[in-house]
């Protein structure tokens, strides 16, 4: 007869001479599972470490940002603060001079209002001093008539006076 052959892979590896592992035993598997949990937890922990470590890293380097973030926005306020001040104090120089000018203005309007009016008053002055002046013309043209007018009448009587003088002294003499 012819040996018979098991089914069991353990059995044809021990006939074989094929030294096997047997099966292991639960407080084996037990021993490798928290072994394998060991190591699971160390890989963990040094992963966190990592991370912890990276994360330590970026929030550093955003603190530093937003340091630098800040010190810009402080600058930039603090500039923007000094321009507020130079533009408020060239704004109140800016309108003291326009009430120094507005003043002015008003001081100017006066003394042209009392010049249009001493113009005015000039104006009326000529106009009536014309008038005057125009009536004395007028005067003097008559009276310059009037003059001729007599001289030619004395020019006239004179020689009506010398013809009669001599008239009478012709008579005189005829006689």
């Amino acid at each position: 007869m012819r040996p018979r052959r098991s089914n069991s892979g353990a059995e044809w590896s021990r006939r074989a001479g094929i030294r096997t592992r047997s099966r292991p035993t639960p407080w084996e598997q037990l021993a490798q599972l928290e072994k394998s949990v060991e190591q699971e937890k160390a890989q963990n922990q040094e992963l966190q470490a990592v991370q912890e470590k990276a994360l330590r890293a970026e929030s550093e380097k955003h603190g530093q940002q937003l340091k630098e973030l800040r010190d810009q926005l402080e600058k930039s306020v603090e500039q923007e603060k000094a321009q507020n001040q130079e533009l408020q104090t060239e704004q109140e120089k800016l309108l003291a001079q326009r009430d120094d000018v507005s003043s002015q203005l008003q001081e100017v309007n006066r003394a042209n209002s009392r010049l249009l009016e001493q113009l005015t008053e000039r104006g009326q002055e000529k106009d009536k001093l014309q008038q005057e002046l125009e009536a004395t013309r007028k005067t003097a043209d008559k009276r310059k008539a009037m003059l001729d007018e007599l001289a030619i009448d004395v020019a006239q009587e004179k020689s009506r006076h010398k013809e009669e003088l001599s008239d009478a002294w012709l008579q005189h003499e005829k006689e």
